[in-house]
């Protein structure tokens, strides 16, 4: 199918849509229900005691509530729910004795239970819905690639097409239903607004209460924008259920959370030899610390060959794109130390300049502290005098700027010469070693499978030049709200990280 054949059925598929609606299956589920509502109580509870020994606990409802809302399936087929109650209740003993609430405790754990030992109702409405319409006729919209794998593996003997709302462009022929698994509202509204189908159904348990539907972000401003009508059915026991259905749910307290910490060491200046960074989820179960330092390597899949490596401002970082990173060393570290070595006999006398302004900012900020550098360097017209901190970072060459560098320069009581010329000449060699390791990486990533790479989130690609080996590109899934005061030497280094146990 061509690209204008596609773009076509997405129009026809958005006008029948429009003129039709939605529907919405809201099944009853009591025992998920009561699930629902023991966990609303400990949110409640946690948000009054705000401490962190319930961290793990809240994790662990939250990640079993957003498993029954997206992954109907049998138990048999669902270890991720399974999974998720072991972890309650391995949380429940953790805290028995330690904190106050344990009939909170009790319910909470006698709920859990509950669900693990009975099918989701969602399930068998969502087969019978399949085989209504003909398996060669739908397709099942899963929330996320958890969700997915976890239905695939139940339906893979029905013949029905299972996909996340971002893999719809190869919806087989024919196909004109969608059943969308959970609330329409965790669906990003392109779903509705660029549908591939001409109906669609969202299927979700009844004890979730909000049945908005999403609209465009550029909707509320547009003249005569289309609204996308919902017919609401119930299924099953939906009467006299002993819980309360709310329509003014908090969308994080149903997401999968990361476990972020509360920025403790901010309220301290950073030592010497420490940087103030954010921490940032990778996939492949890895993280870093992202301080404010110089740009960061990323890999852009979506444009051509050639063209798919190359830098970007670390303010820039946000979840979704693919970062290149190095295991067990950073990339700029090693990219300095070849840079120098391209200086050739100038390399030495270069990387002892280097120093001797770095330290000598870095004493200025430890004498005086940083608000008070900052100041004086902005008296002397330092634009950028908030990255003072970053400017020690024994990678980083010098300022942006040639006013701000020289300005400090004359600040510090640091000759302009031959500080200024050696840093040029260390700038240049770092730009070419960095266009090679470019060059390097470009190479590796036309060969590499980049299906797989959007499919797993990572990827390891074969490069080996200027002392860099074993690139990882990496996909952000998400940059903390906070930030950590870190040692230096962690800054940048990917490692092994739990923030991503209670993602779905």
């Amino acid at each position: 199918m061509s690209r204008v054949e596609a773009l076509n059925l997405r129009y026809a598929a958005s006008v029948a849509l429009a003129r039709s609606g939605v529907e919405i299956v809201a099944v009853g589920d009591p025992v998920g229900a009561r699930l629902n509502t023991v966990v609303r109580g400990l949110l409640d509870v946690v948000r009054d005691d705000g401490s962190d020994f319930w961290e793990d606990l809240v994790g662990a409802a939250k990640a079993l509530r957003w498993r029954l809302l997206t992954q109907p399936e049998p138990l048999q087929f669902n270890a991720d729910v399974r999974s998720a109650v072991e972890q309650i209740s391995r949380q429940v003993l953790r805290l028995r004795g330690v904190m106050a609430h344990e009939a909170l405790l009790d319910n909470l754990l006698a709920a859990a239970y509950a669900v693990g030992e009975t099918d989701p109702p969602v399930g068998p409405i969502l087969l019978r819905s399949i085989e209504e319409v003909g398996s060669g006729s739908c397709l099942v919209v899963a929330a996320s690639t958890t969700a997915r794998a976890g239905l695939q593996s139940w339906l893979e003997g029905f013949d029905v097409d299972v996909a996340t709302a971002g893999d719809l462009e190869g919806v087989r022929s024919g196909t004109n239903q969608a059943y969308v698994v959970g609330p329409p509202r965790f669906f990003h509204s392109s779903l509705l607004t660029a549908p591939v189908v001409e109906e669609m159904s969202f299927i979700m348990p009844a004890w979730f209460g909000d049945r908005s539907i999403p609209r465009s972000a550029i909707a509320p401003y547009a003249d005569g924008a289309i609204t996308i009508r919902a017919r609401v059915f119930t299924e099953g026991d939906v009467d006299g259920s002993d819980f309360e259905v709310r329509t003014d749910e908090v969308e994080s307290d149903f997401l999968p959370q990361f476990v972020w910490g509360s920025g403790k060491s901010a309220d301290r200046e950073p030592g010497s030899e420490e940087v103030v960074a954010r921490k940032v989820i990778l996939s492949g179960n890895l993280a870093i610390w992202l301080d404010d330092g110089d740009r960061i390597r990323v890999l852009d899949p979506a444009q051509p060959a050639g063209e798919r490596v190359h830098y970007t401002d670390v303010g820039l970082v946000r979840a979704g794109i693919y970062l290149l990173l190095r295991r067990g060393e950073t990339e700029r570290g090693v990219l300095y130390q070849a840079a120098l070595s391209l200086l050739g006999d100038k390399g030495n006398a270069a990387a002892t300049t280097q120093i001797t302004w770095k330290a000598a900012l870095a004493q200025c900020l430890v004498d005086r502290g940083y608000p008070q550098v900052v100041g004086e360097l902005r008296k002397r017209g330092v634009k950028a005098a908030d990255r003072a901190r970053a400017w020690t970072d024994s990678n980083l060459v010098r300022p942006n700027s040639d006013h701000d560098f020289e300005a400090m320069l004359e600040w510090l009581g640091i000759a302009l010469q031959p500080t200024s010329n050696y840093a040029l000449l260390v700038r240049r060699a770092l730009y070419k070693a960095s266009s090679e390791v470019r060059d390097q990486l470009e190479k590796a990533v036309s060969v590499a499978d980049l299906a797989a790479l959007e499919h797993n989130g990572h990827l390891s690609l074969d490069v080996e030049t200027a002392g860099l080996r074993g690139i990882l590109a990496t996909r952000v899934l998400a940059v903390s709200p906070y930030t950590e005061i870190v040692s230096r030497h962690e800054a940048r280094l990917p490692y092994e990280d739990r923030s991503l146990q209670w993602r779905a």
